[in-house]
């Protein structure tokens, strides 16, 4: 009996040829242009694009895509195939780097520092295919000179001096069939429809360690297409890095108070947070074009896991009770309960024929007591994004990229009466080695961001204006009007020569009322790096 149930087994595996090779989320070249390659009319027009990396299919596969992007480009990455269910391949080689002059700028880029000076990250690695099982091995090294910065009374401190690192980066090892993907990942997830931004999940942070059941590609159902990712991740901290929710002033977390105070040695127990995340994309099918969106996350210390004696309460949260009133598994008033939840909807909306596409996502960083609260105060806790993206079509195969997009991490005006902390603190944060997992550009800070560029294949020019107000309602400072607001203008490159790509964004940074002080700076920050996509040559 047990040779019969290998053999088919193994009969099962050579017929099904499953992939989970995916681009990382947020990946400068490859994220971009996927989303480009859509707009054009190149790839599935069912694609959500809220919950990525996107993984590549039996139809669409590393080659062609490439050539998608650049018809004259002609890439082969394959080692090894059987022609059926088994292939190895070679994965890009990036090399990214960031500078900053003056003091810490950028965000969205898997794990660098919020840090002055020169920092760099190397990848690259190898995927392997085998029937169901997929394995894509694409750890990181990183360097970072991490300085002193210009600090003030509300803004920085002291660093640790230089930071090295080696991590898994962007790999994996899945069991995938039929649209549906089990594994154990280290990868950054990016989810909701947001381009410069997403509320709740980026790759602002380095990828942690989680486990993962998800769709890989649209599932069609009478009623539409689904696209899905369910987590159980582990989050840890980094104590030679400075804390992001904390304004860059101290290495520690601090346990078991509502808001993350006091920032100091002695609250922090070192103890890694769980954490357990939904979201779920619907493309209606008398809608093509439309794509709504749920997310839903709750995160707790590990010391607290089990104290419900649930395991839905205790390791599912998010499928427990929406409301306060109904769920015992997230916080009533403060610490009572220790698990923090975060939950957003969000919708984009593609207009095929006009290479354009509108989206927003609203979230809420404080779970609402019941539906009359709902009614009474729909804004408490409430953050945004909102964007838009039109593509003109040119000749030569060249294309102008016009974008825009708003968020909104400051508290709504009613936090006058009942404030809700910024978002992405309690329990330790929202955060992976310091990092914020969602919008890493600062903790109730502000951003629009505006860019237009001409593309041709991997080529592109443009510029972008982008404006930041820190801690928008930080007390005097508004009172005062002496808000710390950073304008800049910059100037975007990217070029492919050869089996090369290069890509560079450099802009002039003005922080007036820098820190919340009374100093004016300027800041370059500068970030680019080199792409090497290993072409490899078939055998006659």
């Amino acid at each position: 009996m047990k040779k019969l149930f290998l053999i088919i087994l193994i009969v099962g595996l050579n017929l099904i040829r499953g992939s989970a090779q995916t681009i990382p989320a947020g990946a400068n070249v490859l994220d971009e242009s996927l989303r480009d390659l859509q707009l054009q009319g190149k790839i599935d027009p069912t694609l959500s694009m809220n919950a990525r990396p996107y993984f590549f299919s039996n139809q669409l596969r590393s080659d062609s895509f490439f050539h998608l992007i650049d018809s004259n480009f002609n890439y082969n990455s394959t080692i090894y195939t059987n022609q059926k269910n088994t292939w190895v391949e070679w994965l890009p080689i990036n090399t990214t780097i960031e500078y900053n002059s003056h003091h810490p700028y950028g965000w969205n880029h898997s794990g660098m520092l919020d840090a002055k000076g020169f920092q760099t990250m190397l990848s690259g690695g190898i995927f392997a295919n085998w029937g169901i099982l997929s394995v894509q091995l694409m750890p990181t090294a990183q360097y970072a000179q991490n300085p002193n910065f210009e600090i003030t009374n509300g803004f920085g401190a002291a660093t640790k001096g230089a930071y090295h690192k080696l991590a898994l980066g962007q790999s994996s090892i899945r069991l995938n069939y039929g649209g549906i993907s089990v594994g154990l990942s280290n990868e950054n997830m990016w989810w909701g429809p947001g381009i410069q931004n997403s509320l709740f999940m980026s790759n602002n942070a380095p990828g942690f360690q989680h486990l993962t059941i998800n769709s890989t590609k649209p599932l069609k159902t009478p009623i539409g297409n689904f696209e899905f990712q369910l987590i159980a991740g582990k989050l840890v901290e980094d104590t030679s890095v400075l804390l992001e929710v904390k304004d860059l002033t101290t290495f520690y977390y601090a346990q078991g108070v509502y808001d993350g105070l006091p920032s100091v040695a002695s609250r922090d127990t070192g103890d890694w947070r769980y954490l357990n995340a939904l979201t779920i994309s619907y493309n209606p099918k008398w809608i093509p074009g439309l794509f709504l969106g749920f997310t839903r996350l709750g995160y707790t210390y590990n010391g607290f896991i089990g104290e419900h004696q649930n395991f839905i309460k205790d390791y599912l949260p998010v499928l427990s009770g929406l409301f306060r009133s109904n769920s015992r598994a997230y916080s009533i008033t403060g610490a009572n309960n220790h698990t923090k939840q975060l939950i957003s909807v969000s919708a984009r909306y593609v207009f095929s024929k006009d290479h354009a596409e509108i989206y927003g996502e609203y979230g809420s960083n404080d779970n609402t007591l019941n539906m009359r609260d709902f009614i009474m105060s729909p804004n408490h806790g409430s953050i945004y994004t909102a964007g838009f993206k039109k593509m003109f079509q040119l000749h030569n195969k060249k294309w102008i990229d016009i974008a825009a997009e708003i968020t909104q991490l400051s508290q709504p005006v009613d936090y006058i009466i009942r404030g809700t902390g910024n978002t992405y603190e309690y329990q330790g944060s929202y955060t992976n080695q310091s990092r914020v997992l969602g919008a890493g550009f600062g903790n109730g800070s502000n951003m629009q961001t505006y860019s237009v560029s001409l593309k041709d294949g991997f080529n592109k020019n443009g510029i972008v204006i982008q404006r930041i107000v820190h801690d928008a309602i930080r007390e005097p400072n508004v009172s005062e009007n002496k808000q710390w607001i950073d304008l800049s203008l910059g100037y975007m490159f990217q070029k492919r020569i050869n089996n090369f790509v290069f890509h560079a964004q450099a802009q002039m940074v003005h922080s007036n009322y820098y820190g919340w002080s009374e100093n004016e700076k300027w800041n370059l920050y500068c970030y680019g790096g080199l792409m090497y996509l290993i072409n490899h040559k078939q055998r006659n």
